[in-house]
């Protein structure tokens, strides 16, 4: 009866040991942790601090079934839809640039580089364009 308890024990205590050696030795891949690495960048520039803690309302509404994503001349306020928008545009912009790094492991076939490279491109440009157009709309929104 000690015998099985001291098998039990030594099981237990060399499972332990090969369990607590794993997490030691863990490492993530690159891939995962520059994932990682960007979804908590893209989070913290759309705002996403913002909307946890001031908990803003979703849209502005203009009457007759019309609203709007964020709040005219206010560039110190957002609101959560165009918080939403601006994570979305960030993360395309991000897609663009991993596009374009991507692009460099395929030296040996010169089409798909340039292939990736142009829609890396226009990523970025529609994502830098969309954000600064509606910061424009912000700044300059009509009043009537």
């Amino acid at each position: 009866m000690a015998k099985d308890m001291g098998r039990k024990f030594s099981s237990r205590r060399y499972t332990l040991q090969k369990l607590s050696t794993k997490i030691a030795t863990f490492r993530p891949s690159r891939t995962f942790v520059a994932i990682v690495a960007m979804s908590a960048a893209i989070f913290l520039l759309g705002g996403g601090i913002y909307d946890i803690l001031m908990e803003p309302i979703a849209a502005y509404p203009l009457g007759s079934g019309r609203f709007l994503s964020f709040i005219p001349y206010q560039i110190h306020e957002q609101l959560f839809s165009g918080s939403l928008a601006v994570m979305f545009l960030y993360a395309l912009g991000g897609t663009g640039l991993l596009m374009i790094y991507r692009s460099t492991s395929f030296v040996r076939n010169p089409r798909q580089v340039s292939l990736l490279t142009k829609i890396g491109v226009v990523l970025i440009l529609v994502s830098f364009i969309a954000i600064e157009i509606t910061l424009y709309w912000i700044l300059n929104y009509p009043s009537s």
